[in-house]
């Protein structure tokens, strides 16, 4: 039940206590997503006209937690929204989002477990994001960024590196279990910046205004898909 409103309260609350609020955004933190950030920024595919990205979780929650609480919009889309705000350097102007669920027991209480949001940004950039609470195959997370001059993506990251070929084909092991495995160096990099941030008083890189921005987009894309419209911030 987290709102806009409520963080910048929380904002309010702590630098009037003279305490650091610091948002964990860790792909901000994971050296492939910053590479891709920092090539968008950079100008090396010329003008970003699209971006696709495709967030499945693993393992998928119980469907007792689906029930009761976790909006998906509330609860998947802020890490991504904020990634490629960040990469495009630019908000959101608008967002359509819409959502289905799999199974019958979630259909009739009107939870969705996959949801997809287009959001359209002030410089022109339509961006997809397609969540989905499982794949059965591991933790996929993907991007890619699409623009005038070129593409660069980031591509997912198996459990390890081994690859079996025969005459049957090509084998992988499977994606990496869920979030812990995945962003597990992108984690420890945010905390020596935590570390920074309260030993040195260095800048965190994420602002109030960018967790308030993206619980914005987040509350839209709610809104959006409860009324079946485009919703305009």
């Amino acid at each position: 039940d987290e709102t806009a409103d409520k963080i910048e309260a929380l904002f309010d609350a702590c630098e009037k206590s003279g305490a650091r609020l610091c948002c964990g955004f860790q792909r901000r933190f994971d050296e492939s997503y910053a590479a891709v950030a920092e090539s968008v920024r950079q100008g090396k595919i010329g003008k970003p006209l699209s971006a696709n990205i495709f967030f499945a979780d693993h393992p998928c929650p119980p469907i007792e937690f689906l029930l009761t609480g976790g909006d998906i919009f509330m609860d998947l889309c802020a890490h991504d929204v904020d990634y490629i705000r960040y990469a495009l350097n630019d908000e959101v102007a608008s967002v359509y989002a819409t959502g289905s669920s799999s199974a019958t027991e979630l259909e009739e209480a009107g939870v969705y477990d996959n949801a997809t949001m287009i959001m359209t940004f002030r410089k022109g950039t339509v961006v997809t994001l397609t969540m989905s609470r499982s794949a059965n195959y591991g933790y996929d997370q993907r991007v890619e960024v699409f623009g005038t001059d070129g593409l660069t993506s980031v591509g997912n990251q198996h459990s390890n590196s081994s690859m079996l070929a025969t005459a049957n084909g090509f084998l992988q092991p499977k994606l990496k279990h869920s979030f812990p495995q995945r962003f597990n160096e992108a984690f420890h990099a945010e905390l020596d910046a935590f570390a920074d941030t309260i030993l040195f008083d260095k800048e965190w890189p994420i602002s109030r205004e960018d967790c308030i921005n993206v619980q914005k987009v987040a509350d839209a894309a709610k809104r959006s898909c409860e009324e079946n419209r485009v919703v305009h911030l």
